[in-house]
């Protein structure tokens, strides 16, 4: 694969974030031509006033709080701010590399129509007029066809302004079709709504807990917030506060979290629910669970008998018949007196948290495995409590209801019979394409996502796209997905445009963050925003009506005065003003800094944002919402919805009305198929978080720091399974699996299991950045397929073979 740049080029990309690598943890070997380069003649200095203004990080969805240095018409530095309450001045690797976002040589410069086709496209660039006019006839002609339901837009899965004013776009115009991507929360998530009733996001205050137990999440390498949880990890180890609180990974692998934890438990692939049922076997059999939680609050701990008069197990009965410590011991490979042990510990040290099921943050792990985990946290009361697991405070704002244009029964085309879970799952969409059911598309409208690259089923969704007639992309960078688009619409980057973010994923308070461009958008780039409201501006009727706003700062500026109309809260503010804050709260006061809603818009603008800094606890209405009004063990939504479902009992591996499709339990394991005797496990790593970063040269340099490897891809083999197959550390080997072969370099790792291999997400870009054109997609090895409950990727089963190049 070629790898081209020129001296000057690179050196132009270089200068626009030096100081951002400088300070993210490079090696000095690894910048020495770089440092080198940058003290060179060729490296020029802007000229102008310096000023210092805040801003959002834009590279993962907990959006950091920025303060940023510039010089003239540039920005030149990166800093955390203080004022923000998930970062408090903390960035990551990822936050700090964000300047070479900004003066990228490979981003889009202006709008791009497709004039070849979508297997062979060739590119030509045209005028803003001419790309808005496309989009916004083409929506026209379907709406007056009556077609509006046959457009899909596809979003990242972030539940902020932005994803507010594109929903009430789609209301308007008539199409039920807003899907996200996937995230790694998708699993656990299933487990709140099928335990606790809710589908609000499920949040932790893992700075309040004395004692943590992570199955398989990646804590520290981009997991939520990863500002906000290493806060929390630096204060788990505060001598000064009192306390000391213990962290256990459980996980396969000897990752950097397990590395960093107080203790790591290596177990079987995909055992994670039986080593927390373990656990839970001996909190119930030596009394260490919270007896009054779980009388008060819970449903199905034991067994019980239906309105017809049919006796169902409970989880006790569940529990300690088939997870007695011997037998959980064989099935995870952990011995008896370390399940002991660490149950006796989570049961003595409250308040307790369980974490998990979890493989990356776009990789959801299984339903069932999340509905054990999160049963030890009913078992130690640890709901809704200080320290516990809560569920994420929303923003008070008032949304006014658009009566549905035309037909409203069209379902949406990622909801299915055979799956129960109200979220979004995109993984369905090709199928429905392909098979034109429950209704043909006619238009996909893709914004800053890549499912073609991100996804198991990223080919699948290649083929699909070949099939709709008109696909349009705002992306700041081409990748894989907005390479087949008709049209590609360049977007600002984070620095150059206006930002909003509500409240990152796992935090646990209402937050909206907001911040004004840093600098002058660079190239004929156009904020999706404004392009949105120009076309519902272009359409007229309901639509234009529907958002009447000027552009994107007009419609943040409406949607905070909903945020005064609640009288509530307060802006971003410094910690001994956030104390004050609370305890005036708690005591029934408010005390704002403005009085008016243009007083908080500017106060909004200057500190970065609006918050609730506190958060009410034992509210239960609002966190159990089942049909018994409490936890429940034995989930009876789930129940209800089977019920009328056989072939679901069979997709489980069980026989319909077994009590054990409704209670967590351990999901059958993947077999090795005949030839394939490797398990083949994708990792993150924090800089190429949520599979994105690539494209930054700062980030590759530090990618593989724990086995010194950069800028390209790395199979993860235990020694001895290397020994055996003949490879040295640094073979070039080939990986190959049903799906398909890669070829990487071999990487002798201890931390790994023998019977299994492991490969980073984040490689193997085919389009895009020239950085990013390096290593193995993972995702195009991995088999496609999903859990009977909700539906989502299962990608940890997918075995391969390993052998020399």
């Amino acid at each position: 694969m070629s790898f081209e740049i020129n001296r000057r080029d690179y050196l132009r990309f270089a200068a626009g974030g030096a100081l951002g690598a400088a300070t993210s943890g490079v090696s000095l070997r690894g910048l020495s031509r770089l440092n080198a380069a940058l003290a060179s003649e060729e490296v020029i200095v802007p000229g102008g006033p310096e000023n210092w203004v805040p801003s959002l990080c834009s590279l993962c969805p907990a959006a950091c709080g920025l303060r940023v240095r510039t010089i003239g018409p540039r920005a030149v530095r990166i800093q955390g701010s203080s004022f923000h309450p998930v970062s408090h001045g903390g960035l990551c690797p990822k936050g700090l590399a964000g300047l070479q976002v900004v003066y990228h040589p490979d981003r889009l410069r202006a709008p791009l129509r497709n004039v070849g086709s979508r297997k062979s496209p060739r590119w030509r660039e045209i005028s803003w007029e001419e790309a808005i006019s496309t989009v916004a006839a083409r929506l026209r002609r379907l709406r007056g066809a009556g077609q509006a339901h046959q457009v899909v837009w596809i979003d990242r899965p972030e539940r902020n302004l932005w994803s507010r004013l594109v929903r009430r776009f789609l209301a308007a115009y008539g199409s039920p079709n807003y899907l996200t991507m996937p995230s790694g929360l998708d699993a656990i998530q299933t487990a709140v709504y099928l335990q606790q009733g809710v589908t609000q996001p499920v949040a932790y205050d893992l700075e309040g807990t004395r004692y943590l137990l992570s199955f398989g999440v990646n804590l520290l390498e981009g997991w939520g917030s990863p500002t906000a949880v290493m806060r929390a990890f630096g204060r788990w180890r505060d001598a000064a506060a009192g306390r000391r609180t213990k962290f256990v990974q459980i996980e396969p692998r000897f990752s950097m979290t397990a590395a960093r934890a107080d203790e790591w438990v290596a177990l079987r692939p995909g055992t994670d629910a039986a080593m927390a049922l373990g656990i839970a076997y001996v909190l119930i059999t030596e009394g260490l669970y919270d007896a009054a939680f779980v009388r008060d609050h819970t449903f199905g701990f034991e067994d019980w008998r239906d309105a017809a008069g049919r006796t169902h197990m409970g989880f006790r009965s569940l529990v300690l018949s088939e997870y007695r410590l011997n037998d959980v011991a064989v099935m995870t490979g952990v011995p008896a007196e370390t399940i002991l042990r660490l149950a006796r510990e989570f049961g003595q040290n409250r308040p307790a948290v369980a974490v998990g099921d979890h493989q990356t943050s776009t990789l959801p792990g299984h339903p069932y495995a999340a509905m054990a985990v999160h049963s030890l946290n009913a078992l130690s009361g640890s709901l809704d409590t200080p320290g516990g697991v809560v569920l994420q405070a929303e923003l008070p704002l008032k949304e006014e209801e658009i009566p549905p244009a035309g037909k409203n029964s069209w379902p949406r085309l990622d909801e299915t019979p055979e799956h129960h879970f109200p979220g979004h799952h995109l993984a369905r969409l090709p199928r429905a394409i392909l098979s034109r059911k429950p209704y043909p598309v006619e238009a996909v409208l893709l914004h800053d996502v890549n499912p073609v690259f991100s996804l198991p089923n990223g080919e699948v969704f290649r083929q699909s796209f070949q099939e709709v007639p008109f696909i349009a992309s705002f992306t700041s960078f081409m990748d894989e997905t907005s390479s087949l688009a008709d049209l590609v619409l360049p977007a600002p980057t984070g620095l150059e445009r206006w930002q909003e973010a509500a409240s990152p994923p796992a935090f646990p308070y209402a937050v909206e963050s907001i911040s004004p461009p840093v600098i002058a958008a660079r190239h004929r780039t156009r904020h999706p925003g404004d392009i949105l409201l120009e076309i519902a501006k272009f359409l007229g009727g309901q639509v234009g009506a529907a958002l009447p706003f000027e552009n994107v700062e007009a419609y943040l500026r409406h949607r905070v005065g909903d945020l005064f109309a609640a009288q509530t809260c307060s802006v971003y503010s410094t910690r001994l003003d956030e104390a004050w804050n609370r305890l005036v709260e708690r005591s029934g006061w408010w005390a704002p800094t403005y009085s008016t809603a243009d007083e908080l818009w500017e106060q909004m603008k200057e500190r970065g944002g609006w918050w609730e800094p506190t958060y009410y606890y034992g509210e239960w209405e609002r966190t159990a919402r089942t049909p018994s009004r409490r936890f429940e063990f034995y989930s009876q939504t789930l129940a209800r919805w089977a019920s009328s479902r056989p072939d679901f009992a069979r997709a489980v591996g069980l026989e319909p009305g077994d009590d054990r499709l409704f209670l967590p339990h351990q999901p059958p394991t993947v077999e090795a198929p005949p030839g394939y005797p490797l398990l083949l496990m994708p990792i993150e790593v924090l800089p190429l978080a949520g599979g994105e970063g690539g494209h930054l040269p700062y980030l590759q340099q530090i990618a593989g720091q724990h086995l010194f490897a950069t800028w390209e891809s790395w199979l993860e083999i235990h020694p001895e399974t290397a020994r055996k197959l003949g490879i040295r550390d640094g073979d070039r080997v080939s990986v190959e699996s049903p799906r398909g072969r890669a070829q990487v370099r071999a990487r002798l790792y201890a931390g790994a299991r023998p019977e299994v291999v492991h490969l980073p997400l984040g490689y193997g870009h085919t389009e895009g950045s020239r950085w990013g054109r390096r290593g193995v997609n993972p995702m195009a090895l991995l088999d496609e397929r999903y859990d009977p409950v909700a539906g989502l990727a299962q990608t940890s089963g997918t075995h391969v073979k390993v052998y020399r190049s």
